[in-house]
């Protein structure tokens, strides 16, 4: 695997087939991704200093981007005004990994602006740092259905004020008629109408209006002549009469239209024209792209956002070499970019709504459900473990929070969290304790870092000056740790990584003599042996899985653990409760040996989603001799196998050496600590952090000879 770079204005011709061929792989032909946009932006717009970054592995490109300097080591992607989606052809953001090390000079920074998250890779397991800036809100409007439907489901003041405009078009100027030009030939026209039309507007007074003889007329007209060759570019115009009184250009492809300017005459604004032109546009597009999308890539204001089906925050990614760089620069930052607490701010249209409960019994149903769906991958993250968790552990704890991130009144992101008091420190962290294996801030699918900044904010606002936050334990190849650490960052906020423990797992593959016959010999020695002696004395096993007998084995559980090596559980009613509920939901395995009618080992299983997890093992001391609890395991890993058709077995917490005699593969779990730089005990934690941490680096890397 390896980065070739290139001048990027006289290589890119060359390599313009191979560029499109990875963004038709990676996007399906992403329009403002295809060669014939960005070769004319180079060509344009390029200053001669942008670099063509290829990545190879295995003998073909899997990366593509442009970059250029921004100086003192910071690099950009190539992004002229003209693009509002910065093309980031990558398969695996991992590459960006090296890329720093390969660009001219000491390269710390790269800034991958305006990158859409529909149209990017998964950015987990890349290690360097980054930083997510929000910067638009972009919208789109889903050509599924026909436009009736569509039109229907607008907000009833817009379809009132469309109808009002078109009547009072009318009656000044009588029957207005839309146009739609792609052919070619007619391309250099339409622009010419397009530039005269926006010259005679306030961009015509400021200098920013396109004309067809200058800079910005000449790539339009590239733009749309090139794209128009394949008819994939599209010219709206509204006239009344011969005047003409809006128009928009377009390119796309079978499945996207781009909307990549828009004018009208502003001496018509009593009528709205740009309104009722892209009224026209869109029912043209229901018509013509059964199934597409129209794409606008602006900054969304609420007037705008009210023609949109979805909307979706677009950031600003910053990648930076090392970890101490990242902090430095989040300092740098957080000092430097206060908001600004003017009424422009105050005003300004923001869709994304966050809310805080008390109760996760008090949270939305849309919310709910994103708990649920989380829960096919952890039932630690389903609503009812943590209302066990409200109930049984945290049932006097003023603190606990659960913050939810809505758009369009759909949950993106919950962030469940305690608000702690530590002496002095205030501290916000991970609603669990140690009967959680894994936490996460649970994430929509569609959700960026964008997301969850204004979750981490508004805790750490609502606990006062927070000073410290801990997010542990969390699996660190999984998005939400990823997406966790960006967010701090962005927050202001210097986040260290730390090791929880080791995580033990089965990936199950084949019948339960085949996992047998992959185990040690001495587990299936020991096995055969106890398993005799254990029959011999009257032992049976037997698993519960049903709301009707739940009672009794929880009964079974508590007597065992009662004579088991365990301490006793300081929360006597998790168990039970988590019981109770895991029977109602039909994941409850809970294993019992018995010899007689005495319980002498129980264990809990939960079975869920093709996954099981070995939560708790207790057995009587008294019985060791038998090996009850081994037994049991054995009893129960065979019915998961061969009844429950389970995929994988997780011993959940812990390194204990026996586990590896039964699992197959081990992975790890890490959590976050971070700190608020801005406040002085913050910043007194952060230092005592680091230096811990520089301690413990130089310790383990000063010469044997030299500590003894």
């Amino acid at each position: 695997m390896s980065w070739e770079l290139r001048p990027a204005r006289s290589a890119f011709p060359a390599f313009a087939a191979e560029w499109d061929r990875l963004n038709q792989a990676l996007y399906n032909g992403h329009p403002m991704f295809d060669s014939r946009f960005i070769g004319a932006l180079l060509e344009h717009f390029g200053n001669g200093d942008e670099i063509l970054c290829l990545h190879s592995s295995s003998g073909s490109v899997d990366g593509a981007l442009i970059v250029r300097p921004l100086g003192k080591g910071r690099w950009s992607l190539f992004m002229p005004a003209q693009t509002q989606a910065g093309a980031l052809l990558l398969e695996d953001a991992r590459i960006l990994d090296t890329l720093l090390h390969r660009l001219p000079g000491y390269a710390w920074s790269l800034d991958l602006l305006s990158v859409d998250p529909l149209y990017t890779p998964s950015w987990t397991g890349l290690d360097l740092p980054q930083i997510v800036t929000p910067h638009d809100l972009t919208m789109a409007v889903s050509l599924e259905g026909d436009f009736a439907s569509y039109w229907h489901n607008r907000p009833k003041k817009l379809v009132a004020n469309i109808r009002r405009y078109r009547r009072r078009a009318e009656e000044m100027l009588g029957t207005l008629a839309v146009t739609f030009i792609d052919r070619e030939s007619d391309m250099r026209a339409a622009l010419a109408r397009y530039g005269a039309l926006e010259s005679a507007g306030w961009k015509g007074k400021a200098g920013t209006a396109i004309a067809i003889d200058n800079s910005q007329g000449h790539f339009y007209l590239d733009v749309l002549t090139r794209h128009a060759h394949t008819g994939q570019a599209l010219v709206a115009e509204l006239r009344a009469g011969e005047h003409l009184i809006a128009s928009r250009l377009f390119i796309g492809n079978e499945m996207m239209r781009i909307a990549l300017k828009t004018t009208y005459d502003e001496t018509m604004a009593t009528i709205a024209p740009g309104r009722l032109l892209l009224h026209d546009v869109l029912e043209q597009a229901f018509a013509t792209m059964p199934s597409g999308a129209v794409e606008f890539y602006t900054n969304a204001s609420h007037d705008q956002a009210e023609w949109a089906t979805s909307l979706r925050p677009i950031p600003h990614r910053q990648i930076v070499r090392n970890d101490l760089l990242a902090a430095l620069l989040v300092v740098v930052k957080s000092f430097r970019e206060r908001k600004c607490e003017d009424a422009a701010d105050s005003a300004s249209f923001e869709p994304l709504q966050v809310q805080s409960f008390r109760s996760v019994g008090a949270l939305p149903a849309d919310a709910i459900r994103l708990m649920e769906a989380a829960a096919c991958d952890y039932p630690e993250f389903a609503p009812g473990w943590f209302a066990n968790l409200e109930t049984s552990v945290f049932a006097d704890d003023p603190g606990v929070r659960y913050y939810v991130a809505s758009l369009e009144g759909k949950t993106r992101a919950i962030l469940p969290v305690k608000l702690v008091q530590c002496g002095r420190t205030r501290r916000v962290e991970a609603l669990g304790n140690f009967y959680t294996s894994l936490y996460a801030p649970l994430l929509a699918s569609e959700t960026t870092e964008v997301d969850l900044i204004p979750l981490l904010e508004t805790a750490s606002r609502d606990h006062g000056t927070t000073h410290e936050m801990r997010f542990a334990p969390m699996d660190p190849a999984g998005a939400a740790y990823t997406a966790t650490l960006s967010a701090l960052r962005s927050c202001g906020w210097i986040p260290f990584r730390y090791f929880c423990f080791g995580n033990w797992f089965l990936r199950v593959s084949g019948a339960w003599q085949d996992y047998l016959a992959q185990r040690d010999g001495q587990l299936r020695g020991l096995l055969k042996r106890k398993g005799k002696k254990f029959l011999a004395a009257g032992g049976h096993m037997e698993i519960v899985a049903d709301k009707m007998t739940v009672e009794s084995a929880i009964q079974d559980y508590n007597a065992v653990y009662a004579k088991s090596w365990k301490k006793p559980e300081p929360y006597p009613q998790f168990i039970p409760t988590l019981v109770r509920w895991l029977a109602s939901k039909g994941w409850l395995r809970l294993g019992i040996a018995r010899l007689g009618d005495q319980p002498v080992a129980a264990q809990i299983w939960i079975v869920a989603h093709g996954k099981a997890r070995i939560f708790k093992l207790a057995y009587d001391a008294a019985f060791a001799h038998l090996a009850p609890g081994t037994l049991l395991s054995a009893h129960l890993m065979q019915h998961v196998i061969e009844v429950d058709y389970v995929r994988e077995v997780d011993y959940l917490i812990g390194d204990d050496p026996y586990k590896a005699n039964w699992m197959s593969h081990r992975r790890e779990r890490w959590g976050i600590v971070a700190y608020n730089p801005r406040t002085v005990l913050g910043a007194i934690l952060l230092l005592r952090e680091a230096m811990g941490r520089f301690w413990n680096w130089l310790y383990h890397r000063v010469p044997a000879r030299l500590t003894k």
